[in-house]
């Protein structure tokens, strides 16, 4: 079984808001059952079953577990280390939710800290049956932006810059059928303790009609865009989760 929810920022207000016993997760990755120095086990151990990490060979150099500096537990960091053989394809780390039902609401939500960043971060949020929910960008001064187009990336809606000197948590809750989202961040730059966007347009719109299949379930990918890389700078995750309830 994997450890109780790890100790986010702001730990009064996360501990009522995450934890709760009727929370049914599709992602539960806190890193618990992986080996400081190895990268994380792709089939994630512990309920629920069939949740996973995965990743292409090329991505290992930036992939190593390591007990985290914030919490008793385990994080995952994602430098930006340089990955020979590298395309615009195969430099996702992708973590899958197992199948869910369309017609629930879903949350999204991941702790992490910026750690000396020289590029900018993609973040794709991803639902069922061809639903993309958005597109994020955290830019290696921290600025965390969402993008409107997804022809013309520099259109962007600023949600706030993060603090290189803590954790942050950003929190996404879906509702597929009506095909709107809402953002939360806490950990901004700014002193804030939350800051988000509410009722926003998907990124591109579900087809419920369409077959259900096992590849399309509700996940959460990051990439570093192309850029001078040293293995010094990453982002250091501290856990990431897909629940189908709203955690109390």
């Amino acid at each position: 079984m994997k450890k109780s929810f790890l100790l986010l920022i702001l730990p009064t207000l996360l501990a009522s808001f995450f934890c709760s016993c009727r929370s049914t997760f599709l992602l539960k990755e806190d890193f618990s059952g992986d080996t400081p120095g190895s990268r994380p086990i792709q089939n994630v151990p512990g309920d629920p079953s069939g949740d996973s990490v995965s990743y292409r060979p090329v991505l290992n150099p930036r992939l190593t577990v390591q007990s985290s500096t914030v919490t008793a537990g385990k994080a995952l960091v994602f430098s930006e280390a340089n990955i020979p053989g590298a395309t615009a394809h195969n430099q996702w780390l992708s973590f899958k939710g197992i199948v869910s039902n369309y017609t629930q609401p879903i949350w999204f939500y991941w702790t992490a800290k910026q750690r000396s960043s020289q590029t900018d971060l993609l973040i794709d949020i991803m639902g069922v049956q061809g639903l993309w929910v958005t597109r994020l960008k955290i830019r290696p001064n921290g600025e965390l932006v969402r993008i409107i187009d997804y022809a013309a990336e520099q259109t962007v809606d600023v949600l706030g810059r993060l603090n290189p000197q803590q954790t942050h948590t950003i929190i996404i809750s879906l509702q597929p059928t009506a095909r709107k989202y809402n953002i939360t961040v806490l950990g901004t730059l700014e002193g804030t303790t939350a800051s988000g966007r509410t009722n926003l347009d998907v990124f591109a719109a579900p087809n419920p009609t369409a077959p259900m299949y096992s590849f399309q379930k509700p996940s959460i990918h990051f990439r570093y865009l192309d850029g001078a890389f040293n293995p010094t700078p990453a982002y250091v995750l501290e856990g990431v989760y897909i629940n189908r309830r709203q955690p109390d």
